[in-house]
């Protein structure tokens, strides 16, 4: 059966439109980008075999493409001290792709999924303080057209929220050679007024250069980089590579509520961030006291992902489980039905205020 390759997809003579494989050399980079968002193209080029001028060229395709992408994230230091939200979200009926869509145009809501079962929406809020956070979910949210009704779980501890995950393809002893180094801050100071516009001035490419950061923020490329290296170090922001999941692979998705002793969650947490399909993992202040996130090669990984979890951890129960059906929305991309970038919403946890 020929194919033809069409917007970066297969379009089969039948006229239904799948997801264009990408090539190992292509996974090869993004995973290099995954390991160092920032990396220059000498150093990807070493560890993936090719000149560093034909690295950046197939980094243009992928990212033209919407197939792959970067962006800077909250570090954990901001994780810990910002409050994080996981929502579950019923509509009205016929209502959950507009309301999907509306939701995903909102900076603090950083996640946006369509799920199988039990609810319609699956929407992770984040905010610069629980006052905020909370005049939002109790005033703002009921109040979008479509929605009926959302019940929130708090995170108390945010283990990853997908900063971690790579596809995992290049050798041990080439992902060492990327691997950053922890480096003590200089400072640990609290982010100012012009560190957050430098974080806002990467959400759309996380590569940026030092000389167009230095232009938009209005400071030296010797003060952002100094600036830079200093969020990172102390945990403030992060760099993160994004990949068309689908377009690797990962064709499916699913949420998963577990329930264990509170004394075993943060070994627990620490363990799955280990496991390959592990996307985020949060500790809960509920009965269903552990979020996980996990990806799948395929609907039907599920289930054995399921039995060697319980196996793993024989104090854990899974309480629930959803398939996710669609992802609009994806740490400020908003993507289409095969999980590329399509537009950028960017992360924005300070546009919530508590009222006064």
């Amino acid at each position: 059966m020929q194919q033809s390759d069409t917007k970066g997809a297969n379009v089969l003579e039948s006229g239904i439109e799948s997801p264009r494989l990408l090539s190992e050399t292509d996974l090869e980079l993004i995973d290099a980008l995954q390991i160092d968002p920032r990396a220059s193209w000498i150093d990807v080029a070493a560890v993936t075999g090719a000149d560093p001028a034909t690295a950046a060229r197939r980094w243009r395709r992928l990212n033209s493409r919407g197939e792959a992408w970067t962006t800077v994230a909250l570090g954990q230091r901001q994780m810990h001290a910002m409050s994080m939200a996981f929502l579950e979200i019923d509509c009205e009926a016929g209502a959950a792709a507009e309301v999907g869509g509306t939701l995903a145009r909102a900076g603090h809501l950083i996640t946006v999924q369509h799920v199988a079962s039990g609810h319609d929406l699956f929407v992770i809020a984040v905010a610069a303080s629980m006052p905020a956070l909370a005049d939002y979910l109790l005033m703002d949210l009921p109040r979008v057209p479509g929605v009926v009704k959302v019940r929130p779980h708090v995170a108390t501890r945010v283990f990853d929220a997908s900063r971690r995950w790579r596809l995992r393809v290049l050798p041990p002893r080439s992902a060492g050679a990327l691997a950053r180094r922890q480096r003590p801050p200089e400072s640990t100071r609290q982010m100012d007024e012009i560190d957050r516009l430098l974080f806002k001035a990467l959400l759309a490419d996380g590569r940026t250069a030092y000389s167009e950061l230095a232009a938009v923020v209005g400071v030296s490329e010797r003060t952002v980089q100094r600036r830079l290296s200093r969020l990172v170090a102390a945990g403030d922001i992060d760099f993160r590579c994004d990949v068309a999941r689908p377009h690797a692979g990962w064709h499916s998705s699913a949420v998963l509520w577990l329930r264990m002793p509170d004394g075993l969650l943060e070994e627990t947490g620490r363990a799955l961030l280990e496991w390959p399909e592990t996307r985020t993992c949060a500790a809960l202040a509920g009965k269903r006291n552990m979020l996980l996130t996990v990806g799948l090669h395929a609907v039907g990984d599920l289930h054995p992902l399921v039995v060697r979890l319980e196996e793993r951890f024989p104090y854990v129960s899974v309480a629930d489980r959803q398939i996710v059906l669609r992802q609009s929305k994806l740490y400020g991309r908003l993507l289409d039905r095969f999980g590329r970038c399509a537009g950028v919403v960017p992360v924005d946890p300070w546009s919530l205020s508590p009222r006064g």
